[in-house]
Formats: structure tokens, sequence, C-alpha cells
């Protein structure tokens, strides 16, 4: 067998061995005596018989279990209120949001789409947040009426919130987002994306959020408005590190910028939002299978301490504060289960197609992201060749390369983990190919939560001219 990388030798030379050394503490997955992969109490291969493959499996009590992992952690930390508000972007199915609304959590949403998705969920207005830097009038309007706060991140949104919030006699919830790009990061490196050789300059070409100088602008034009509310400041630094250090000096500039405003205006907000940017244990977009050495328990004294000890060190009262993880919520609460298609030797090579794709994970292509790819029955197999694991696309969709597998069989079950994240919500019909079904497994029960699209449902709202049509 060719060797494999070293990156990769802690798999083990089964795939159930491969597993138990990549499990994380709240995987609803488990191998079956028999070597099934059993996810949250169901085979998978059961699963894909009744609902149809490709598949996302979402499940329930993953998610309740890590939004109380880091709602747990900071309300730890911190000395005053927290919200943890979901971050609807890495999964917008309203089913997810409903369980994040019923342990209490918040959520931040982008434009008309993540707003309706949000409410479809179950949401409390005064634990949800507007973000975006290019709001249209129409998306703040719907903001203000559904009652939710906005983080002001363009000059022109202070003057159309004022004059919605005066056409519909209202005051809105408002808070000024801040960027953060320290002197200290410059010419450290990201492992994120592979965008960044030097994380300050990367940080600066954001288009999110003011500068300290701008703020202090900003800040009394928002104070001398009789419709707006200014409740505090966000910031958003996103996920770009697995370094705790790192994430930390962002947060201590974020606090050192308030106290400057302070000092400048007399403000002290109410509230900070930290944003998200939380990578996860197992953390594909580290472009790396190994699990992350920093837990976000580590991130979270981090941060917490680089906030508190600047606002003690200038008597500044601690504010609420509010975060907005994604990935970290949901991530591993998914899996995304198929089957094995054709599968090719030739030129010293084997290719094993699937049928999903980078469509269903799209940040392979886009960011590099590694993910684990596992066979979902005869885990108990050893490893027998490398092979590329690839989607049915006419792109190379490479799910996993030179990835060691057992001997493999047309029609097998076989799955990929951490697909709860940018996945389904950023996926896409390349090549006309409709997207799976989800399903979400609730204290033992399966519910469809969203149907398997065709054909059909992807040309919808298309039409050609009839003059165009064949006679």
């Amino acid at each position: 067998m060719t060797e494999i990388p070293a990156e990769r030798e802690f798999l083990g030379s089964k795939p159930r061995e491969h597993l138990t050394k990549v499990l994380t503490r709240t995987d609803p997955i488990e191998v079956s005596q028999e070597g099934d992969l059993i996810f949250d109490g169901y085979k998978a291969e059961g699963l894909l018989a009744d609902f149809g493959s490709p598949l996302y499996v979402v499940s329930e009590q993953t998610l309740r279990e890590n939004f109380r992992r880091i709602k747990g952690v900071f309300e730890r930390l911190w000395p005053t209120k927290v919200l943890v508000m979901y971050a609807i972007k890495s999964n917008n199915n309203p089913a997810i949001r409903a369980v994040i609304h019923q342990e209490g959590g918040g959520g931040d949403c982008f434009g008309l789409g993540e707003l309706h998705s949000t409410f479809m969920g179950g949401a409390d207005p005064e634990r949800i947040a507007m973000n975006g830097s290019n709001k249209t009038e129409v998306e703040l309007r719907a903001a203000i009426r559904k009652g939710v706060h906005v983080n002001i991140d363009a000059v022109d949104e202070i003057r159309m919130l004022d004059a919605i919030c005066a056409d519909l006699g209202t005051i809105g919830s408002v808070a000024l987002r801040i960027k953060s790009a320290p002197e200290s990061l410059a010419g450290s490196p990201s492992d994120y994306m592979g965008l960044a050789s030097d994380v300050r300059a990367f940080l600066l070409r954001e288009k999110w959020g003011f500068s300290v100088e701008s703020a202090l602008e900003l800040v009394p034009e928002i104070l001398e408005c009789r419709n707006l509310r200014l409740r505090g400041f966000s910031l958003h630094t996103p996920r770009f590190t697995q370094n705790p250090e790192l994430f930390a000096t962002c947060t201590r500039d974020f606090a050192e910028s308030i106290i400057r405003i302070r000092e400048a205006t007399g403000y002290v907000p109410e509230l900070i939002d930290i944003g998200g940017g939380w990578p996860r244990d197992r953390d594909p977009e580290s472009r790396m299978h190994k699990l992350n050495g920093s837990s976000v328990e580590n991130f979270a004294e981090a941060v917490v301490a680089s906030l508190l000890d600047t606002f003690e060190a200038h008597q500044m009262p601690i504010p609420e504060l509010r975060l907005e993880p994604g990935r970290f919520i949901v991530g591993n609460a998914v899996v995304l289960l198929g089957r094995v298609g054709q599968i090719k030797r030739d030129c010293g090579m084997v290719w094993v197609n699937v049928d999903f794709s980078t469509n269903n994970l799209p940040r392979i292509d886009t960011a590099g992201s590694a993910y684990h790819f596992l066979p979902a029955s005869g885990l108990d197999r050893s490893y027998a060749e490398l092979a590329q694991i690839v989607g049915s696309t006419c792109i190379d969709s490479r799910m996993a390369d030179n990835w060691a597998v057992p001997d493999l069989a047309t029609g097998e079950p076989v799955a990929i983990l951490d697909a709860g994240m940018y996945a389904d919500s950023a996926s896409t019909q390349f090549n006309s190919v409709p997207r799976p079904a989800t399903v979400m497994i609730s204290d033992g029960t399966v519910h469809i939560i969203k149907r398997r699209e065709t054909v059909e449902d992807l040309y919808r709202n298309t039409s050609v001219p009839d003059h165009l049509l064949p006679e």
C-alpha cells in the first residue's frame, strides 16, 4: 500500500480506528459491533434506504449540546449578561433555528432571506441582530418592523434608520460595527482559506466595520438621532486562526477602541457583540485533518481576559456580552451520507466516485476545507489502497485526495463528517444537479426538514420566449 501522508498518519489502519481518533465530545457517532456507522442511533445504510441518497442528517441533540457548551463557558467567565446569537448563514434551515430558539438563543441574520428564515424557526426580536455592509432601505425597514437590533456598517444607514424609525413611530436599537486590525498582527500567517500571509492586511481589506477614527465622528452623530438608541459596538473577527491569543489580540484592540471612544465622547456602551469565527475541535477550515489543539474554552478564556483586563484597567463598566457562533454550533451536528458509484483504476491511481460532490460541500473548492471521509459500513476492514474520492460533476470535485480506503464496492454507503456548516446553505446546483434532502433526528424520531429537489425545481423560475420554442 502507498504510504499515507504524514499529516494523516494518526488515522489508524482501519476506518473504526480512524473514527475513534478524531471523535469529539459532542459527536453523535458510533460504530456498531458489526462495523456499521451509527449516527444518533440510526444506521447510515438505513437512513439512505428510507430517505434516499445523498442525504444530510442533523442531530438535534448535538445542536443543543454545542449551544450549551459555548453558552456555558462564556457565562462562567463573563460577569454580566451573555447572549449567544446563532449565525444563521452557517446553516439556514428553519428547524435548526427553532432548536436554538428553544435553547434561549438569539440570532444574527443578513438580508430579507435570513430575516425570514430566522423568524420561521422562532425568534425573540430583542435577541436578533441584522448585519450587512450594504443594507437597503427595504431591508432596514423590515428589520425595524420586526423589532430587531441593527449593527450599523455604513454611514448612510444612520440617516436611513433614523428616517425609518421616525416614519414607524419607534426607536431603533443599534450598535456601530468596529474594525479591528492590530498592527501586531502584521506578518502573522492565517491557516484559513490560504488567503492571508499577513493577517493585518487581510483584516484591513475586509469590507466590514469602521476604524476607531471614523467611529469617533459617527458616535456623536448617532447619539444626536432622536429615533435611534445606540446600545454599543459590534466586532466580527472571521475564522482566521486556531491560535486563541491571535484572536484575543483583535478583541483587546476592540476594547481599546471602545476606551478611546469613551474618552473622546463620554459614551459608555451597554452591550458589545464580539461576533463569531470560533473554530471547531475537528476543523475542516484549517485545511488539515488533525484535531484542533485549542478548544472553545481556550478561545473564551483568552478573549474574555483581553476584554475584562482592558475594561477594568480603565474603570469601564462591564457591558452585556453578545457573540455570534455558527460553525461551532452546527458543524458536527450534520453528516453527509451517500453511496459509492463507479470505481476506476488506471495510470497507477484509483478514483472512487460518490453521488455527492463539492456542490454539497462548496468550501472544498472555495477554501480548501479538508473533511473526513469514511465508509459507513464495514468499518473493521483494513485500509487497502489510496484513492481519489471524487464527486460526479464535470470538475475535479475532489472530496478527499490520496485518501486511505478499504476495498469499496459500488452502492455501499459512505459518509463525510462536519457537513453542518457552510454546506447546505452555500450549496450550488452546478451541472443541474438537484440538492439533497435533509432529515433531523429528534429523540429517536426522524423528521424530513428539507425535501429533495427535483430537476423541475431547478428550472421552475425559468422560461423560453415563444419565438425560441421548437415548432
